[in-house]
């Protein structure tokens, strides 16, 4: 794909924008779009995990059916390294049926 604002080339499939102009235009739109607090939770566990990922302190696992490309699911905000590994179907599964 071609970033629509850069010309560069870039891997994020059905995005019209690289990493690095999506990452310039949040930080603008986040100016005047500020965050519930209910937002803000979630965003704070979803970086603090992050963090304990980077250093290896939080290793990711299988998913439940086996596929090893998986991503955190938080069942509860408030623990934010208390987290389930799922690969993106079964992510999604579960939060349709929700």
């Amino acid at each position: 794909m071609i970033c629509s604002k850069c010309g560069e080339q870039h891997q994020r499939k059905r995005q019209k924008y690289c990493c690095a102009c999506h990452a310039a235009y949040m930080r603008e739109w986040r100016k005047t779009h500020f965050m519930s607090p209910e937002q803000r939770t979630k965003d704070a566990a979803r970086k603090y995990a992050n963090v304990y990922k980077r250093r290896g302190r939080l290793v990711p696992q299988p998913c439940d059916c086996g596929v090893n490309d998986v991503e955190m699911h938080h069942s509860d905000y408030q623990r934010p390294l208390d987290v389930q590994w799922m690969c993106r179907p079964c992510h999604l599964d579960l939060h349709r049926h929700a």
